[in-house]
């Protein structure tokens, strides 16, 4: 009897942990999407409720296949692949619970195609699409302590906050042979930055624009936003798109059927106005 318990709890938890066609999803009338937890403004709650630019996508997404959805919130893991293993090809490490789609997977082709030290693809599990954003990293400075000076120079004397173990902070940190290392201020996120920006604790925050952007709100005189002193940085911008398991390409082509016309008629700007962010078209599609 127990053997029989186990058997028909591990069939059920298979059956829930398999991601689905198409076909699948339209049949059952809900899609599940993949979000970040508490990552504003892209995905978050307020009065309990999810919102957010990657929220509204979402739900665009499931009004055109006239299905509703369902959200799994995912932590950010050590890297994307494990984000990608946990939210659409494997499942979380103990509920196997899925998504049919993830957003904001950062888009690009090396990765996509990237090849692993056997010559084997290093994520064939997914398929990498539809790009819809470009993101870029900047500083909002305070001009009263900057004093308009637009290098990263000035660094040396006033405190600039930036997120522990981002790709700001080792730059910051390695620029101009590290004279800037003790001037860093270590933050949990761009947000504590920003509250130590307002209280003049720190002269400048380093992070992505658009959670720059919505975090400080509309900008008084005093503050500006922009990626001036960060030209020699590894990555300076990055488009970014959604992943489905490879298995499932026809859902991907029908998502790209509703994404593409949001970015090439403005609707895709709109919403990105609307939470008070700029909006910058993929290099996707400036190339294509």
């Amino acid at each position: 009897m127990v053997v029989r318990i186990l058997f028909l709890i591990c069939v059920a938890l298979s059956s829930y942990a398999n991601a689905r066609s198409y076909e699948d999803i339209i049949e059952s009338g809900q899609i599940t999407i993949a979000v970040y937890n508490d990552f504003p403004p892209y995905s978050y709650l307020k009065g309990g409720e999810p919102a957010g630019v990657d929220i509204e996508i979402g739900k665009h997404i499931a009004k055109a296949l006239d299905v509703s959805v369902e959200w799994l919130w995912i932590n950010a893991d050590e890297n994307l692949e494990d984000d990608l293993r946990n939210a659409i090809w494997k499942g979380h490490i103990i509920t196997r619970q899925k998504a049919d789609v993830m957003l904001r997977v950062p888009y690009d082709r090396r990765f996509a195609y990237a090849i692993d030290g056997y010559g084997l693809p290093k994520n064939e599990m997914v398929v990498m699409f539809s790009p819809y954003q470009q993101e870029n990293w900047a500083l909002v400075r305070d001009h009263e302590k900057t004093n308009d000076i637009r290098t990263l120079a000035i660094f040396q004397y006033e405190k600039v906050a930036v997120e522990l173990d981002s790709l700001p902070s080792f730059f910051l940190g390695a620029t101009i042979g590290g004279r800037l290392r003790d001037k860093l201020v270590h933050v949990d996120s761009v947000f504590t930055g920003i509250d130590k920006l307002k209280a003049g604790d720190v002269a400048a925050v380093a992070g992505m624009k658009s959670q720059l952007q919505w975090g400080m709100g509309p900008l008084t005189d005093q503050y500006d936003i922009s990626a001036d002193g960060l030209a020699a940085m590894s990555i300076k911008s990055w488009d970014i798109g959604m992943a489905v398991k490879q298995d499932y390409r026809e859902l991907a082509y029908a998502i790209e059927g509703i994404i593409e016309p949001m970015v090439n008629n403005g609707e895709m700007e709109k919403l990105y106005l609307e939470y008070g962010l700029s909006y910058e078209i993929p290099d996707y599609f400036r190339t294509e």
